[in-house]
């Protein structure tokens, strides 16, 4: 709520305390108006009457234009004496300032035209409660109706609000009652701010920039009974309210709601109960959704028991909320079909059914084997089984090379059936060619084995088709169960898929949802080939033989919460892909968890699981690549690997129980840091060229090898923990010009830093506190074990770098046990290890 100045606080108390005393106290008087020499009044302008009047008196006014602004400090009724608006009007005198200014409770406008306040409202409430105003129009106002600042207990009914900038407004007010008002041709028709538990009810709202825009703390209102219509940017904008309660409106408009990301949780219908219905139908439930070309949402969706009530749920477009209960207009048809001779019906055949029918019917087909193919060409219309059991109504393939369900229409439902026989490559059992807004459901689709061996067909195919719903398919032995080719912003939710070439396939297909469908027992489990802004969400690909999920020449896709399992190659593989993201997927027993193939650039792993493979993530020749927060446990050769890739940033991963727990080969400036690598032969291991590679903050414990660099050079290992490992916390083994600094090695078992063979290394400012803490070979030279000393707190605690703090377990470390006289936490003597290793400046004090 918007913070108001004391004085203003101060005057609206005082002003409601005078009300509530003098409130009822006196006889009303009727109080007459009129500026017109003709008719007999007792004042001429109706603020004179205002301050003449007494608590509960009624101001009539004649007929004319009365030009002024006015005020209400009293509970009173000010009413035309015609009851007709059109020749009673009130018009501002300055535009500045409200046509009627309300302080006080009880206020009751009735008949009235008000109009002209440019810059104010035509009637404006402060901190006003129970007053009516009914029956008035207003227009011309940068606001209609205005009530503001604890305003409750009102009703607005029956008013004709247009021309203003916003037709009705409740800012920071609560329990009002708005209703049967008409609102139109206004930037904004109802607005809501900071106002909970009021009621729209039965307004019509219409030709609008936005039918009514609820934001703020705008919490547990409800609207009802409202038509929101030709509004030409919302029916209904909502930003950051929850809990309102929204059905049995009327809404058609091109864009019906307009969601922000951070709306809240709102109930779009009520429950299922008797009662007519805004459009006619002998249920209340949700809402009717409309567009003004004519079309009806959900789209392709039937009303089998005639009820008024689409049979499936309504994804609201524009917005995440869903509508469990749309209503539907009561003026389509059901056609029956059978071939079956004891059973009525209208026609023996689909195909005779569905050249009879129009726009919106409903064709029941009982149980049968109807051996048929079928072409639809009648938009919005539902092709649905009678038992809804795919078990007992089956469309067979007949010979010839059509699709055995043809569909060219948009709004096109097919539900219910099981779907069997031969289908050839390349027709499909359903088949999507330019249509939008259908509906596959509960269907099931099987074909021989012996077409599976001769090029089979698809499934379900979509050809250059947009916004359809696939939901709850059961498919298996086909060359692709599902194939969208050049389609876009379709969903998949529930679909099962086996036993074929391609489970799901998208084909240079952009926008589209994957959500909670199986993927079991094909070649390729889900595949993304050219297909970009996709999502794959809460998934399960198992059992699938070349890959689970393949992304080939695929960019900027969300891959989130699957379980990928049990491919005998790779569970989620992205090849030459980038900018895509990888969140929370498990991937596991397979011979790869996660690989990124071939220029597969600045992808983002973050919060995956890789368990029990060969190699958990993999990424070669990939670079720009950020893995985040992910797990990588008991996978038998490596955790992580790196191949052949740069530029990659590695942070807060875990790796545990591999052979190599995270490992580098050949590539270079890439950046480990926070991660963990654990109960390995090797922690980290760079290898192999891996140069110009930054390791941070990482630990590296409990393993054989810590952290390992073979052949490997110009790396900076700062801050790690390498400890507790059965050999050794750092080997360099032939690799060159590497920095060790603010390193942690205690309690290995033969050496905390192990040089083999390597030069031009430099080590300061690292903690060593081993029985053994340095092995260096006759190859290894030139390595430096300090820096100049310069001002900064060292490992130790002191307050200069220099060298390493080297300790032993039994207390007789060289750091331990030298004197540091001036206390600047560098030892007095030099500490010589031998074969040229010295460290100058060897930390002293203790850790």
């Amino acid at each position: 709520m918007y913070p108001i100045e004391r004085k203003i606080i101060i005057i609206l108390v005082a002003f409601l305390t005078f009300n509530f005393l003098i409130a009822g106290n006196a006889a009303a008087n009727a109080i007459t108006v009129s500026n017109s020499t003709d008719r007999a009044a007792n004042f001429t302008s109706i603020q004179d009457a205002v301050n003449a009047a007494s608590p509960g008196d009624e101001i009539i006014v004649k007929p004319g234009i009365y030009t002024e602004n006015i005020e209400i400090t009293i509970p009173l009724t000010i009413l035309s004496e015609s009851g007709n608006p059109s020749d009673t009007i009130i018009q501002a005198a300055n535009t500045s300032r409200n046509v009627f200014g309300v302080w006080a409770n009880e206020v009751n406008i009735n008949g009235l035209t008000i109009r002209g306040s440019s810059s104010a409202s035509g009637i404006h409430f402060f901190g006003a409660g129970n007053c009516l105003i009914k029956h008035n129009n207003l227009s011309n106002n940068n606001c209609g109706i205005n009530l503001y600042m604890f305003s409750s207990g009102n009703i607005l009914i029956g008013n004709n609000v247009s021309e203003s900038l916003t037709g009705i407004s409740l800012s920071g007010s609560l329990d009002n009652d708005v209703r049967e008002n008409s609102v139109s041709y206004c930037n904004c028709g109802i607005s809501l701010f900071d106002s909970l538990n009021n009621t729209l009810e039965s307004n019509i709202i219409s030709e609008n920039g936005e039918g009514i825009s609820l934001t703020g703390e705008s919490n547990g209102n409800l609207l009802t009974g409202n038509i929101l219509k030709f509004n030409n940017q919302a029916g209904i904008s909502i930003q950051g309210t929850s809990n309102n309660l929204i059905y049995n409106n009327y809404f058609n408009n091109v864009v019906n709601v307009k969601s922000a990301l951070i709306a809240g949780e709102n109930l779009w219908n009520t429950t299922r109960s008797e009662g007519t219905n805004i459009v006619g139908g002998p249920y209340l439930g949700g809402n009717f959704w409309g567009k003004p070309d004519g079309k009806i949402y959900p789209r392709g969706v039937r009303d089998i028991n005639l009820d008024g009530i689409f049979d499936s749920a309504y994804y609201i477009e524009g917005s995440e909320s869903i509508d469990h209960l749309p209503l539907k207009e009561s003026d389509s048809t059901v056609v029956t079909v059978s071939n079956n001779p004891d059973q009525i019906a209208d026609f023996s055949s689909i195909q005779a059914a569905v050249d009879s029918s129009h726009p919106g019917d409903t064709i029941l087909v009982y149980p049968g084997v109807y051996a048929e193919k079928v072409k639809i060409g009648v938009e919005d219309l539902a092709v649905v089984s009678a038992s809804g059991s795919p078990s007992d109504t089956i469309i067979q393939a007949v010979s010839g090379p059509d699709d055995i369900f043809s569909v060219t229409a948009d709004g096109v439902g097919i539900n219910g059936f099981c779907i069997a026989g031969d289908i050839n490559s390349p027709t499909s059992g359903i088949h999507l060619y330019e249509a939008q807004e259908c509906r596959i459901e509960n269907n099931e689709f099987f074909v021989s084995r012996g077409s599976l061996q001769n090029n089979p067909g698809f499934g379900i195919c979509l050809d250059l088709s947009s916004k359809n719903v696939l939901d709850n398919n059961t498919l298996s032995y086909n060359n692709a169960c599902i194939l969208l080719r050049n389609s876009s912003e379709n969903m998949l939710f529930n679909n099962r898929v086996s036993n074929s070439s391609y489970g799901i396939w998208l084909d240079s297909s952009m926008g589209n949802l994957l959500d909670s469908n199986t993927a079991e027992n094909n070649n390729i489990g889900i595949y993304l080939k050219a297909s970009s802004g996709n999502s794959v969400l809460n998934s399960l690909a198992l059992n699938n033989t070349r890959s689970c999920v393949h992304l080939w020449n695929s960019s900027e896709n969300m891959l989130n919460n699957n379980i990928a399992s049990n491919s005998s190659n790779v569970c989620i593989i992205l090849y030459n892909s980038t900018g895509n993201e990888l969140s929370n997927n498990t991937v596991s027993y397979s011979s790869y968890g996660i690989w990124l193939d071939y220029s597969s650039n600045k992808n983002f792993l973050n919060g995956n699981r890789a368990l029990y493979n060969n190699v958990g993530i993999y990424l070669k020749t990939s670079n720009e690549c950020t893995l985040n927060n992910n797990t990588a446990l008991n996978n038998s050769k490596h955790g992580v690997c790196l191949r052949d890739s740069i530029q990659n940033k590695l942070i807060d991963n875990t790796a545990s129980y591999s052979d190599i727990s995270i490992q580098t080969y050949n590539a270079s400036m890439n950046t480990i840091e926070g991660s963990k690598a654990s109960g390995s032969n090797y922690g980290m291991w760079l290898d192999s060229g891996s140069n110009n590679n930054r390791l941070i903050g990482n630990e590296a414990q409990n393993n054989k090898f810590g952290i390992y660099l073979r052949n490997s050079g110009n790396n900076v290992l700062t801050g790690n923990d390498a400890s507790l490992n059965t050999l050794y916390g750092i080997c360099l083994n032939s690799s060159r010009s590497n920095t060790l600094n603010t390193n942690k090695l205690v309690s290995n078992s033969k050496y905390g830093i192990y040089v083999l063979n390597s030069s031009y290394n430099t080590g300061y400012d690292n903690y060593l506190n081993n029985n053994r803490n340095l092995y260096y070979d006759s190859k290894s030279s030139a390595n430096s074990w300090n820096v100049s000393k310069i001002p900064g707190t060292n490992i130790a605690g002191g307050a200069f770098l220099g060298g390493n703090y080297w300790a032993s377990p039994d207390g007789n470390g060289f750091s331990q046990k030298n004197m540091d006289t001036n206390y600047d936490g560098i030892c007095d003597t030099v500490y010589n290890m031998g074969k040229g290793n010295i460290d100058y400046l060897p930390l002293a004090g203790s850790f």
